[in-house]
């Protein structure tokens, strides 16, 4: 632990409320958070057809953050065009809701993208084409409950191709499968790709590895679909363990307490009940930085965390899906072999035996991406303040 303060030192005299905001609002940029982001960004910036993204992972891994980076960037690299067309969004958000029922409900889905879409007080108002849809005297967007969903699926098309946005981000993304019986499970995303293709906006699907069922529902949705895979850390693989610990580190250096914590002697413990996915980890550590604070100590001990840890048997469940997961992942990308095979192609015993060793490996990893990560717990990466703030 250092004795220099790594937060504004002001913030010690401030109100709980601040502290928590600080803290809650820090985001610590790490390699798997790092590589999805230039990622992404890459898949904004120059997607040519393919108009659907699919980004998936463990849950509480960490993709909302990465979203709401994404988010903030194109703000920041669309300062320009904002100022020009007051109609123009550069991105925009919905998340994908499961009734009480336990059904989703497209026609539902659809109203709030238009109120995700809508903008009040703008001056530009939008011609939805279709009655039962438009805007009061303050510019916000009414939409008539009689309103059938052919005429919003129209509406929503306008407001696409009026606004513009780089990216539209549906958030768990994953609901959209709970569908009701009799419906086909490739209807709403072959709704979404011709959505994509007729307003030419780029649809991000957020959600967990649920979103693999979709992996092969049919050739056009897969030939214009990009896939990013988000995993957790591994505390059986080298690398991901000492990054792991530098990111409790890191954690451990923000909290705007008197003490510095000691986390880190603890990382054991803390990969234990966030299950390496720094998501949880950070939700967590939120929570035992309040009951510190709120008790008045000085730093956050290992009884904050104990309080506030999830359940053995909450983590067990939650580690089960992810395990699932993590082998469909690594059997998709272990059919190259197959591939070859169905292309007429011959199997060398080097591409089997190398095919072999990647499949173990991601099955341990849950990573397609394999890159060396070198540098000692408690030193910053070089580039980890890239993404964070």
């Amino acid at each position: 632990m250092s004795n220099q303060k790594h937060f504004p030192t002001a913030l010690l005299t401030q109100s709980t409320t601040e502290k928590l905001l600080y803290f809650d609002n820090y985001t610590i940029a790490h390699p798997r958070l790092e590589e999805a982001f230039n990622f992404l960004k890459l898949a904004v910036s120059n997607f040519s057809e393919s108009r659907i993204i699919f980004i998936y992972g463990p849950t509480g891994v960490g993709k909302t953050t990465l979203r709401l980076l994404i988010e903030k960037w194109l703000v920041e690299s669309n300062v320009p065009q904002l100022e020009i067309d007051p109609g123009y969004l550069p991105f925009a958000s919905v998340e994908a809701v499961v009734q009480k029922s336990g059904i989703f409900n497209s026609k539902d889905h659809i109203k709030r993208c238009l109120f995700a879409l809508n903008e009040p007080l703008i001056e530009n108002k939008i011609d939805y084409g279709t009655r039962g849809i438009y805007r009061n005297n303050l510019g916000q967007i009414v939409i008539d409950s009689k309103v059938i969903e052919t005429d919003l699926g129209w509406a929503l098309e306008q407001a696409l191709k009026h606004r513009k946005p780089k990216i539209f981000f549906i958030d768990e993304a994953h609901h959209m499968l709970m569908l009701a019986s009799g419906r086909k499970l490739t209807d709403l995303p072959e709704a979404i790709k011709s959505l994509a293709n007729r307003t030419g906006v780029v649809h991000g699907l957020v959600g967990t590895y649920e979103l693999l069922t979709l992996h092969d529902v049919g050739d056009q949705l897969s030939r214009r679909s990009v896939y990013l895979h988000f995993p957790r850390y591994h505390a059986d693989v080298e690398q991901d363990r000492e990054v792991f610990q530098s990111v409790v580190w890191g954690f451990q250096l923000r909290m705007p307490l008197q003490q510095e914590p000691d986390l880190v002697s603890h990382w054991d413990y803390c990969y234990e009940r966030s299950l390496g996915c720094v998501g949880i980890l950070k939700n967590w550590f939120d929570n035992a930085l309040f009951d510190a604070i709120n008790e008045g100590s000085d730093s956050v001990e290992l009884k904050h965390l104990e309080r506030r840890a999830l359940s053995v048997a909450q983590c067990r469940n939650i580690l089960k899906k992810i395990k699932e997961g993590e082998n469909n992942q690594a059997q998709i990308e272990g059919e190259v072999q197959q591939l070859r095979a169905e292309l007429g192609l011959p199997i060398k015993s080097a591409l089997i035996d190398n095919d072999i060793k990647q499949v173990e490996i991601q099955l341990q990893q849950g990573n397609s991406t394999l890159r060396k990560v070198q540098f000692k717990v408690g030193q910053p990466l070089p580039k980890r303040r890239q993404v964070g703030t």
